[in-house]
């Protein structure tokens, strides 16, 4: 026979702890929406969380169309259902890694919103973390002014002055030395050797006469 009281007991207490999880997450997007300065029980209405979410990490709520319309498009049109699905995936990674950035995280932060969302909005939610506004692509023209105005500012430009170097004829990691002969100036000829002539003596008429 089965344990009924035992079952019963295991059934409700997993179903307490899914309570306690479900309040946790609601209470945690609560208080994220808060601290970005938008009412809180936005996190509970389904679509316009969605629409603060974009607003307050991308700067357009109506972005939210844009995966949406795409999921969607993946199950009315089976052709394209893959590249729907896998653009609507990279939007919402995107929009993760931009709130991390929002709450002044980096990519790591981010990785732990896409494979751990509840945990990591939980961490978000009762931290000490704060909202510091919505992530810039880029500068405007305005601020790259400004940054450069202040970077001259911080460097100011020196002159610089050259000198030229006295001339010398050695090379200063040469050694030189002088050759045993002066060249010659001029086509050089080989000079040839002219044999020595041998004195002959003439024995002919050596005897004296009487």
């Amino acid at each position: 026979m089965y344990d009924y009281q035992a079952i019963m007991g295991l059934f409700s207490t997993f179903w307490l702890l899914g309570v306690i999880w479900v309040v946790l997450k609601v209470v945690a997007g609560w208080r994220i929406f808060a601290k970005a300065g938008q009412p809180g029980w936005a996190s509970i209405v389904p679509f316009y969380n969605s629409y603060i979410e974009f607003k307050i990490y991308w700067g357009n709520g109506w972005l939210f169309l844009v995966p949406l319309v795409l999921s969607v498009a993946a199950a009315g049109i089976p052709v394209f259902s893959t590249l729907f699905t896998l653009l609507a995936a990279i939007i919402a990674i995107i929009t993760k890694y931009r709130q991390s950035v929002a709450f002044g995280q980096g990519i790591g932060f981010a990785i732990g919103l896409v494979l751990l969302d509840p945990i990591f909005n939980m961490i978000l939610g009762f931290g000490s973390y704060e909202y510091l506004g919505i992530p810039k692509d880029g500068y405007s023209y305005d601020e790259l002014v400004d940054k450069y105005n202040n970077y001259r500012a911080a460097h100011p430009k020196q002159e610089i002055t050259y000198e030229q170097p006295a001339p010398s004829k050695d090379h200063p990691n040469v050694s030189y030395e002088q050759p045993d002969a002066q060249p010659h100036e001029g086509p050089i000829y080989a000079q040839t050797t002219q044999p020595e002539e041998t004195p002959t003596t003439d024995n002919s008429d050596t005897t004296p006469q009487a």
